[in-house]
């Protein structure tokens, strides 16, 4: 790969199948729907996995934190074969329990582990969760619930006696990298474990093959390997393919299928074949091209469900990703669902997902806090490796000061150990995955002590200007800081409350009240343009994510409560609280916010879009000028006032050629404004008067 020696290269895997929850063809085994629950010990009732026992509290000023149980009965099966329970994903520990012994606690909400229940066929599996606080768990602290339950999908896999690992290389039980790829050739190598249950010898034909997405064999390899009784034997194949169809993100996100048989047992992957490249001047590249990434944040959280989302939510929500048009997601601030991720790959989104170490690194922090950092990053990277849409792991997000209560324990900060420990957890990070960045998200502006000497390949900033603090304006002098100062830079975070039910028609800044309580949507939409349009002219940066796709609950927050349809007449409206309402799109996915036209006009080159903002509001004063505000990327518009042309365009005049803005007059009686692009793309408002 000299050639391209400037270029970072790596290609990942994945198995994807849109026929399930999660593709059958990912272990040998079957989902385990079906539970009792009780929150209390003493009642029950019968629930679906996916299943948060926060689904309807965390909407609330205090949610449930403590135990609760889940149980289930395994099939009688009499086979001497193995068998596992595979959990996704139990929030926020989860203590097994199988015909009354006790065989794991997993200490860690997000992430998959295995429980061996070879022989108990007929017996009863109790599963007790928790997410009380725990000064020994990440996350300690958080802006986001930390929900209780078994909340990703469960698995009964039954495997052969000689059968590939499903602990020793994650969910797909199996690894693929190629550290050289090019449009010319792409090397790699793919690892599995081969375990041999049986009392005797067994000699297998081990066979490997790779396919293109048609099917057809393009490369394979037989080999014969014995393995002793009870014997476990790692095996690699290397390979060399020539011209490789490249996953191109967004344009082509070409993947092939990479396979092992032996015995009875078979395990397969998706691949997906890219290079990349990080730049601290340029931005990002992709297979040898500049691709600025820019997108939003999610989280795993939906009215109703809580983070149990099934896989009818995700496609829901990738829905809103694919309308958008964005090209990159910050999967936050945990590792998603891992059908989220098969989604991101078949859709050619590029993704950065993270371990939740948010907030807490501080002086009583304490060993085992510390071993749960290593645990979660080890499991994150393990079984998530093989999808080509992740090409940022994340350390942490905000190890700051104002995360910590040192009334509960949680220490102050410390920002010496900080810089020391993230400096061993890159290291390690850096051993299970050497081809992939390693980064870090801050919200100092690297300002605290010894920040700057942070180790890591990219440095993201969290930039709230116009919100929390400051002016809009600030932004790019921030980042550009950043960049001069530490390297990679991305803008990890940067959003505005929005409560698309409270409306101004006053053009002066109104943000917020003392209180709070008024996210008027008018102001949110100031502060995007004028992020938009620094965004657009900062290509520098690697990556941006808005802060957030969806509103999520959060039952610390009581903010942006107070509807108001005219700017005059306001209503208390309790359902507001309880929630970070910086999504473009309501928690119940039901409103699309204003802002999110603005990025889809910006992003999605495939649909035009006409959008006039402030369609909600329903009056303003009779006779006043005013600005109309338009999202569009159309090539040029025409404006109407009651049927009449008062205004046209050939273009925006600001960075990101869709914001446009027309000067108008409010009518005496109701007015209504069409705004219509050549190609007949239309958007019509009309307002009553004041």
């Amino acid at each position: 790969m000299s050639a391209k020696s400037f270029f970072l290269a790596i290609a990942t895997v994945l198995l994807a199948s849109c026929g399930s929850q999660n593709t059958e063809r990912l272990v040998p085994g079957v989902p385990v729907t079906e539970w009792s629950f009780s929150l209390d010990g003493a009642s029950w009732e019968n629930v679906q996995i996916p299943h948060s026992y926060n689904a309807i509290d965390g909407h609330s000023e205090e949610y449930y934190r403590g135990e609760a149980c889940y149980k289930t009965t395994l099939p009688e099966d009499a086979a001497d074969a193995p068998r596992y329970l595979l959990f996704e994903g139990a929030a926020q520990s989860a203590t097994v329990i199988v015909g009354g012994d006790t065989l794991c606690t997993h200490n860690g909400g997000y992430t998959p582990f295995w429980v061996d229940v070879t022989g108990r066929g007929g017996s009863e599996v109790k599963v007790i969760c928790e997410n009380r606080e725990n000064l020994d768990r990440i996350p300690l602290s958080s802006d986001f619930n930390k929900n209780g339950g078994i909340h990703n999908p469960v698995w009964l896999l039954k495997l052969p006696a000689v059968h590939f690992s499903p602990e020793a290389y994650g969910l797909y039980r199996l690894h693929v990298s190629t550290p050289e790829v090019s449009e010319a050739a792409a090397s790699g190598f793919a690892e599995t474990r081969l375990c041999n249950t049986t009392e005797g010898p067994q000699t297998l034909t081990v066979q490997w093959q790779l396919k293109n997405a048609s099917g057809k064999t393009v490369l394979s390899k037989n080999e014969n390997v014995t393995l002793e009784p009870g014997a476990a034997r790692d095996l690699r194949w290397d390979f060399d393919l020539k011209h490789p169809h490249l996953w191109d993100g967004l344009t082509d996100p070409y993947l092939y299928t990479i396979g092992i048989k032996a015995g009875e047992d078979y395990a397969e992957t998706e691949i997906g074949f890219r290079y990349f490249a990080l730049d601290r001047e340029k931005g990002f590249f992709l297979n040898g091209r500049p691709y600025p990434l820019r997108g939003t944040g999610m989280h795993q959280d939906k009215a109703g469900i809580a983070s149990a989302l099934k896989k009818a939510d995700y496609d829901e929500d990738y829905a809103f990703v694919r309308e958008l048009g964005c090209n990159f997601l910050r999967l936050a601030h945990y590792p998603h669902n891992d059908y989220a991720f098969r989604l991101c790959d078949r859709m050619g989104i590029v993704v950065q997902t993270e371990i939740p170490w948010v907030n807490n690194c501080g002086t009583e922090a304490s060993d085992a806090y510390i071993a749960n950092v290593y645990s979660q990053m080890e499991e994150m990277v393990t079984s998530l490796y093989n999808h080509p849409c992740i090409i940022f792991w994340g350390m942490w997000n905000e190890l700051d000061a104002w995360g910590h209560k040192p009334e509960l324990g949680q220490g102050t900060l410390d920002a010496r150990r900080v810089v020391d420990e993230t400096a061993k957890l890159y290291a390690f990070t850096k051993e299970l995955d050497p081809y992939r960045p390693v980064g870090l998200t801050d919200d100092s502006m690297f300002k605290r002590d010894f920040y700057k000497d942070l180790k890591a390949d990219f440095y993201s900033e969290n930039r709230y200007h116009g919100w929390y603090y400051g002016r809009f304006e600030k932004l790019t002098a921030d980042i550009q800081w950043i960049r001069d100062t530490m390297g990679v830079t991305n803008l990890s975070e940067y959003g505005v409350g929005v409560n698309p039910f409270c409306h101004t028609w006053k053009e002066e800044d109104i943000r917020r009240d003392k209180t709070d309580s008024l996210h008027m949507e008018e102001y949110g939409n100031r502060f995007h343009e004028s992020y938009a349009a620094q965004i657009a002219q900062a290509p520098y940066l690697n990556f941006s994510s808005i802060w957030i796709l969806f509103d999520f609950a959060v039952a610390a927050r009581q903010e942006g409560f107070m509807d108001t349809a005219d700017g005059i007449n306001f209503t208390v409206n309790p359902e507001r609280k309880y929630t970070n309402d910086k999504g473009l799109v309501t928690r119940d996915r039901s409103v699309r916010k204003d802002a999110f036209y603005l990025y889809k006009a910006w992003w999605n080159s495939s649909e035009e879009t006409v959008y006039i903002a402030s369609g909600r509001l329903e009056r303003r004063p009779a006779g006043e000028p005013f600005t109309l505000t338009v999202y569009s990327n159309a090539p040029s518009l025409k404006v109407l006032c009651d049927g009449r042309v008062v205004g046209e365009a050939t273009e925006s005049g600001e960075p990101t050629g869709v914001v446009w803005k027309f000067p108008v007059q409010m009518g005496d009686g109701p007015t209504t404004f069409t705004v219509v692009s050549p190609k007949g793309t239309s958007h019509k408002v009309t307002w009553l008067p004041l």
